[in-house]
C-alpha cells in the first residue's frame, strides 16, 4: 500500500521543530556525559555515605565515557539517514488505537487494584501514608497484570494526537487524566518513578516538539533550551517527596533533610555506577554469554519460555544479585547500563550494542519528525532509555519489552485494518504544524 503524505486521509505531514535535546546524538554528548562526570565527582562531596566498597576505578570510567561517546556517534549517523519511505495513518485511526490501547490499560489497573479500590477505608489510609502494600499483598497475575506496561503506548498516542495533530477528543483526554492519576499512584505506593518517567516524557516531547515556542512563551521558552537541565530542580523536589516518606526517619537525628535529599540523589547515581563497577571487577568470568542484563526480559518471561532460554544459555544465578549480597547495598541494587551490557558481551560486544541501539534510535528521531507511527509509538522509549542509563539496561527489561511489543502489535492492526500504509513523501507535504 502506499499513500502520498499530502492526501486528505492522512494529512500533512509535519516535519516538526524538536528541541536539540531530543536528539539522541545531543542528549549523549550534552547531557548523559556531563551529568555522568558530575556524579562520579560529586558523589564524594555529598551528605551520605556510599555503603559499599568504591570500585569506580579510572579504567571503569573510561569504559563508561567510552561507551557514551560510541553511542554519540552511533545515533547521529543514524540521524543522518535519509528516509525515502514512511508510513502514515490518518489521525482518526491513530486516535480510535489510542483509545483502544487507554481503555485496556485502564481495565487493567482496575483488575490490579480492585482490592484498593473498592476498599474506601484501605485507599485512604494509603493516600494519607498509613499503609503500604506489597505488590504480592494486593495479587499479581503473569501476562495480565504487565499490561499495564502497554500505558507509554497509549501516552505516546495520545500525546501526538491531542498536542501534535490539535485532535479536540474528550474521551482521550480524559483517558489521558485518569490514566496520568493511576500511574502517580503506582510511583507513590510503590516509589516506582520509573512509571511516571515513561508517562510524562511522552507527552513532554509531544507538547514541547510541536513548535518553536512564541517569544512570550517564557516557560515553554526555558524547557525548548534546557530541556533535562530545566527539569532537573522537578526531579530532585520528586524525589525528595518519594525519599522523605521512604528513609528520611532514618536519617533526620543526623543531618538537614536538603543536605539528606542531595546526598541521596546524587549517591542513587554513583551507586548504580559503582556497582556497575563492581560487577565487572568481581566476577569469575566476563563477557558471560547468558544476556542476563540485555534480555533480562526473556529469561523471565511465562509459558515455559524463560527457564528454557536461562537454561539454554547457562544462566543459574544473576551476577548483579551474587554482587549485591555479598558487597554491595540491598537500598541500591542497580547497575549501570554499561556496565551490565559488557557484563554480558564484553568491551567490543558492548561497543557494538550501544552504537547499533543509537544507531536505530537515531534513525527513530529522524522518521519521529515526520510523524510515524512506529516512531510516534516508540522514539519516547529511546528518551527515557538514555534518561535511564546511568541505572540499568532498560531496553532489557520486561517493561520496555511490552512497550515494542505492543507498538508492533498496534501496527500490525492497523496495517490489517487498512488504516496505514507506505507512504511517499512529496515536498509540498513537508510544512510545520503551525503552518
Amino acid at each position: 500500500m502506499s499513500v502520498d503524505l499530502a492526501s486528505p486521509s492522512t494529512g500533512p505531514v509535519l516535519a516538526r521543530e524538536l528541541p536539540w535535546w531530543t536528539r539522541p546524538s545531543a542528549l549523549n554528548l550534552l547531557f548523559v556525559l556531563p551529568i555522568l562526570i558530575a556524579v562520579i565527582f560529586w558523589a564524594g562531596g555529598s551528605g551520605l555515605e556510599v555503603r559499599s566498597r568504591n570500585y569506580l576505578s579510572a579504567p571503569y570510567i573510561a569504559l563508561y565515557v567510552g561507551l557514551v561517546l560510541v553511542s554519540a556517534a552511533g545515533a547521529w549517523l543514524g540521524e543522518n539517514v535519509r528516509q525515502r519511505g514512511l508510513l502514515q495513518s490518518p489521525v482518526q485511526h491513530l486516535a480510535r488505537a489510542a483509545i483502544s490501547v487507554g481503555v485496556l490499560v485502564l481495565a487493567t489497573y482496575v483488575f490490579w487494584y480492585r482490592s484498593l479500590i473498592f476498599d474506601p477505608a484501605l485507599l485512604m489510609s494509603i493516600l494519607m501514608g498509613g499503609e503500604k502494600p506489597e505488590r504480592e499483598a494486593i495479587g499479581t497475575v503473569t501476562g495480565i497484570t504487565s499490561l499495564v506496561n502497554l500505558a507509554p503506548v497509549f501516552f505516546s498516542l495520545a500525546g501526538y494526537v491531542l498536542f501534535v495533530r490539535g485532535t479536540r477528543d474528550r474521551m482521550l483526554a480524559a483517558l489521558t487524566i485518569v490514566l496520568l492519576l493511576f500511574t502517580f499512584f503506582r510511583a507513590y505506593v510503590w516509589t516506582e518513578r520509573l512509571a511516571v518517567a515513561e508517562a510524562l516524557i511522552p507527552l513532554v516531547l509531544a507538547l514541547l516538539g510541536n513548535a518553536s515556542p512564541k517569544p512570550h512563551q517564557r516557560v515553554r521558552r526555558l524547557f525548548w533550551r534546557l530541556g533535562p537541565y530545566a527539569a532537573l530542580p522537578a526531579v530532585f523536589l520528586f524525589f525528595s517527596v518519594a525519599e522523605f516518606f521512604r528513609s528520611w526517619s532514618f536519617y533526620a537525628d543526623r543531618m538537614a533533610f536538603w543536605e539528606f535529599a542531595f546526598g541521596r540523589f546524587v549517591n542513587y547515581y554513583y551507586t548504580s555506577l559503582n556497582n556497575g563497577a563492581g560487577m565487572l571487577a568481581t566476577a569469575a568470568d566476563w563477557p558471560t554469554g547468558t544476556f542476563e542484563q540485555v534480555l533480562r526480559w526473556l529469561h523471565s518471561f511465562p509459558l515455559g519460555i524463560g527457564p528454557w532460554f536461562s537454561e539454554t544459555v547457562g544462566l543459574h544465578t544473576y551476577v548483579d544479585e551474587v554482587f549485591l549480597q555479598r558487597y554491595g547495598d540491598p537500598e541500591f541494587n542497580t547497575a549501570s547500563s554499561f556496565a551490565g551490557v559488557t557484563l554480558d558481551l564484553g568491551v567490543a560486544g558492548a561497543t557494538l550494542y550501544f552504537f547499533l541501539s543509537m544507531f536505530c534510535s537515531g534513525i527513530l528521531y529522524s522518521r519521529y519528525l515526520k510523524s510515524d507511527p512506529l516512531s510516534v509509538m516508540l522514539f519516547p522509549s529511546v528518551l527515557v532509555a538514555l534518561f535511564e542509563s546511568l541505572r540499568y539496561p532498560y531496553w532489557g527489561t520486561s517493561r520496555a519489552f511490552v512497550w515494542l511489543l505492543g507498538t508492533l502489535v498496534v501496527l500490525a492492526v492497523l496495517w490489517i485494518c487498512g488504516s496505514i500504509g507506505a507512504a511517499t513523501p512529496s515536498s509540498k507535504a513537508h510544512r510545520s504544524a503551525t503552518s
